[in-house]
């Protein structure tokens, strides 16, 4: 083997350990404890490995990473340098990172810059813009009924924020999609599964009301995101995935207590029936872990 051929082979060698010492890995609790999940490459969605809005501390090596809490690189987005990082709750990530990827990789998968103009979303049926498309500027809560569901590959959100569902009537999974370019609706599990779709702050949210007593829970403040109702006692919210993650709540009927450690212990407090669009306010952002009526 000559000479030049052994340097082109020790140059590619360490160009490829380099980028595989390039990575990030994800820890369920503060302090690098419980569950952890290793990323060397982008993801667009951390919900197809199971670890979306879970992260509660980091350990970055090799290169920065980029972490955000939208899919496909989207919503807020901090940039995480080589270190260690024992909570992420200290830049406000605590169990909201949904996407990464090295800082060398943002190439503007998403393309913010969209001219301004009406609230409007356009799927495609194919990615990179192309195929049929279609164009909405107003809820549509099946689109089978324009002969377009499950067939969105690719789309454009220009006017304001959409909320697209893989359910019809605003069922099942959603993702907030901001205004922006989208060529790839697979990196965030997106890809031939849209069946409905509306503005985002639309959606109706619970008024409080009598008996029967219940509370709603919210995985963002403002009401917004994945929600739970609890109508009886739950000493765990872990059993329901929803452990530590509510941002906001709504109060129906009757008081209840929220604790923030399982079975009813640790600090709780008594909320009466109304509406609380930010837990941060109380102290009490991602911290229920269990949650009962108030006893009168």
């Amino acid at each position: 083997m000559n000479a030049i051929l052994k340097h082109a082979l020790l140059a590619g060698g360490l160009a490829i350990a380099a980028q595989a010492s390039a990575q990030v890995t994800l820890y369920e609790h503060p302090g690098f404890r419980g569950q952890s999940f290793n990323a060397e490459r982008p993801i667009g969605n951390l919900e197809r490995s199971g670890f979306n809005n879970r992260g509660s501390s980091a350990i970055v090596r090799g290169e920065s990473w980029e972490v955000c809490d939208g899919p496909g690189f989207s919503g807020r987005c901090a940039l995480l340098r080589p270190g260690e990082y024992p909570s992420l709750g200290a830049m406000g990530l605590n169990d909201s990172v949904t996407s990464l990827r090295r800082e060398a990789d943002r190439t503007g998968r998403i393309d913010p810059s969209i001219p301004p103009g009406p609230a409007q979303v356009t799927l495609f049926g194919r990615e990179n813009f192309q195929g049929r498309s279609i164009i909405a500027d107003r809820p549509i809560g099946d689109l089978g009924g324009v002969d377009f569901a499950d067939r969105a590959s690719s789309a454009v959100v220009r006017g304001g924020s959409w909320e697209v569902c893989d359910d019809v009537r605003f069922g099942g999974r959603c993702v907030i999609l901001r205004p922006g370019r989208y060529p790839s609706l697979a990196e965030m599990g997106l890809d031939n599964r849209i069946s409905s779709l509306r503005l985002a702050g639309t959606a109706p949210v619970p008024t409080p009301g009598p008996a029967p007593g219940q509370i709603t829970f919210y995985g963002r403040e403002n009401f917004e995101g994945r929600s739970i109702t609890v109508d009886r006692p739950i000493g765990d919210l872990e059993r329901l995935g929803f452990a530590d993650r509510a941002s906001s709540l709504v109060v129906s009927g009757t008081p209840w207590e929220v604790c923030d450690n399982v079975g009813f212990n640790g600090r709780c407090t008594v909320l009466r029936p109304g509406r609380y669009p930010s837990l941060a306010m109380i102290g009490l952002n991602d911290r229920i872990s269990s949650v009962r009526a108030a006893r009168e």
